[in-house]
């Protein structure tokens, strides 16, 4: 119920919104199936304490305590920070885009006022296509918007290092962690040695491997995505310009 409450924005913003951009819907697609792969992946986590078992001498206070040492690094609470990063990443976005279509808004208020312009004047003043504001096909043009063009990229980028960040995350931090070797613990209040062992290490560590694969596949498209759209905008834009002149 609480995977479906949270899907339910997602989507909405992405259906209803009336400015959209290049990769837009991807880029919410994504935000709604890392949200389903979190929330297949958190169900073996869910009794981690109750997993991590120690030997027959080991109290129920020095268990604790060796849960603690070994788990020194959070898991789950990690895996969502991240995703509310990468959330940020994609509203900052959305928030240039209200920001131009409110200065589309402006414009218009402004040819009401000085008179009508041309198609091609309306264009160059505005960087849209579609300039109908009860519709929602208002493509901004970062042929025109360069600004925007550099914010979209900066949000691009900032989304490859989440994803890069999260990935060295699982795979040194979290993984070994759950790699089903036994746990030899010593504390200063509970000597030991205990052994320890985490039940359902098979499922933990599935979990990893499949929110690592989805952060390999976005790292993936930030780089094609990021890419094409440097080579398409700007490389090639210049070089309609020069060929223009």
């Amino acid at each position: 119920m609480a995977m479906v409450t949270g899907l339910i924005p997602i989507l909405r913003t992405a259906i209803e919104a009336t400015t959209d951009y290049n990769g837009r819907t991807m880029w919410f697609g994504l935000l709604a199936i890392r949200l389903l792969t979190l929330y297949v992946s958190e169900m073996p986590w869910n009794k981690l304490d109750l997993d991590f078992q120690c030997n027959g001498n080991a109290s129920e206070f020095c268990r604790k305590t060796c849960f603690n040492q070994h788990f020194d690094v959070p898991v789950v609470a990690l895996w969502n920070f991240t995703y509310i990063l990468f959330i940020i990443s994609v509203l900052l976005m959305e928030l240039f885009a209200a920001q131009l279509r409110h200065n589309l808004i402006k414009a218009k208020m402004k040819q009401e006022l000085l008179g009508p312009f041309t198609e091609g004047e309306h264009a160059t003043l505005t960087g849209v296509k579609g300039h109908d504001l009860a519709q929602k096909d208002m493509m901004i043009d970062f042929h025109q918007q360069k600004k925007l063009l550099c914010l979209y990229l900066l949000c691009i980028l900032l989304r490859l290092a989440i994803e890069l960040g999260f990935l060295f995350i699982l795979i040194c931090w979290h993984l070994p962690k759950v790699n089903g070797t036994p746990v030899n613990c010593s504390t200063l209040l509970c000597p030991g040695p205990f052994q320890c062992l985490i039940r359902a290490s098979v499922e933990k560590t599935m979990s990893i491997y499949m929110l690592c694969t989805l952060s390999i596949s976005i790292i993936s498209i930030c780089f094609v995505f990021g890419f094409y759209s440097m080579c398409h905008y700007l490389v090639l834009g210049r070089s309609q310009s020069g060929n223009a002149r």
